[in-house]
């Protein structure tokens, strides 16, 4: 019952980050933003998740759950999205609704990292999110047809943010392992293999965001801006693919670790990036569906655990999503690079920056043999 439990609660949870976030750019770009523009919907409100570190350590110290349920109060601010129609109101409320969103995400991994198979665990919850993600594309792409209904829509994501994080508070209340506290407040330790995976992960996702954030554009424009057709494209087709792969690709990171499969999937943004863009109109689609996000944080999340420990994990994720965030905020760099040298400059960089994330996973890869071969 409360496996069921968590998941539904996951489901609720991404469903309603769908709702708000999914058609942002599409209606950036019918209000005739500039790139810029267009990547500080990632930019911005990462720059407000950097305080995850924070929020992670402090949930560690006093307490997850009540940060947990402090979080709820998100939902509520997801409601004005449906009444506001310009560029600056639309970032301000993205800036406010990601405050609660950096409080909720340090615990919620945290929770799924506690069970002994790990790798399955993450599946599973990566499953769900994306199970989230896809309900939340046709969903909201159906209810953009007019103002009111997209505005019925954005109340039912406020009123799934708050349903699935009280589940989840709920669910922490009955697990006691969750809300254990360092007894001599023990600090997160730096060490050379998560130093190495947190710079390479900036620096993936950092040429991910700034990629697709640019690609995101020539997508809506080849499905002839169709709102509900890039609803589908953009969210729906690729997390019911993750949903289908997710516990496929958790056994993979199980078999060939989590290193080996931060440098798999680097290699296969970097083929996939460059394919998408040479590729249009429903070409494109396909190739943008490929459901590749969940493999990266499934592998992600078992190596942030695995050089981790227990009594600091909160702290751990809270870096993890700190460090993912500093890198979406500089993604409006991709931006100015566009909209002063042309897209295929921005785009360039993005590829740059996914190339340099592989020497940091090969540089992990050993720091992880050489303890292995020490503990040995």
């Amino acid at each position: 019952m409360i496996k069921f439990l968590k998941i539904l609660a996951v489901i609720l949870f991404y469903f309603a980050w769908g709702t708000y976030y999914v058609l942002l750019k599409p209606r950036f770009v019918d209000l005739n933003a500039s790139y810029i523009q267009i990547l500080l919907i990632d930019s911005i409100p990462a720059v407000i998740a950097l305080t995850s570190i924070l929020w992670g350590r402090l949930a560690d110290l006093i307490s997850r759950r009540a940060f947990l349920a402090f979080s709820a109060i998100g939902g509520f601010v997801i409601v004005f999205f449906g009444f506001c129609s310009s560029i600056n109101s639309l970032l301000l409320l993205l800036a406010i609704l990601s405050v609660f969103s950096s409080m909720a995400l340090p615990v919620i991994n945290a929770l799924f990292s506690f069970e002994t198979e790990v790798e399955a665990s993450f599946a599973l919850y990566l499953l769900a999110e994306a199970a989230g993600w896809m309900l939340s594309g046709i969903f909201i792409g159906y209810f953009s047809k007019t103002i009111s209904l997209m505005r019925v829509g954005y109340s039912v994501g406020a009123f799934c943010w708050v349903l699935g994080v009280l589940i989840l508070v709920y669910i922490m209340g009955r697990t006691p392992t969750v809300e254990s506290r360092p007894e001599n407040a023990h600090k997160l330790k730096i060490n050379k293999p998560l130093l190495n995976l947190m710079l390479g992960i900036f620096f993936l996702e950092l040429g991910i965001v700034i990629s697709y954030g640019i690609l995101s554009v020539k997508l809506y424009e080849t499905l002839n801006r169709s709102k509900l057709i890039y609803g589908i494209v953009w969210a729906t087709l690729p997390s019911f693919a993750s949903v289908l792969v997710s516990r496929f690709y958790g056994g993979i990171v199980r078999r060939v670790s989590p290193w080996n499969s931060l440098i798999m999937i680097a290699v296969i943004y970097l083929i996939n990036i460059n394919v998408l863009r040479m590729a249009s109109g429903y070409v494109m689609a396909f190739f943008w569906i490929l459901p590749l996000w969940n493999f990266m944080y499934i592998a992600l999340y078992s190596a942030v655990t695995r050089v981790s420990e227990p009594e600091v994990r909160a702290s751990a994720f809270g870096l993890t999503n700190s460090v993912l965030n500093l890198a979406m905020a500089f993604t409006i760099l991709g931006g100015f690079l566009s909209d002063r040298f042309g897209q295929s400059v921005g785009l360039g960089a993005g590829v740059f920056s996914v190339v340099l994330s592989l020497l940091f996973f090969n540089l992990l890869k050993s720091e992880v043999k050489v303890l292995k071969h020490v503990a040995g």
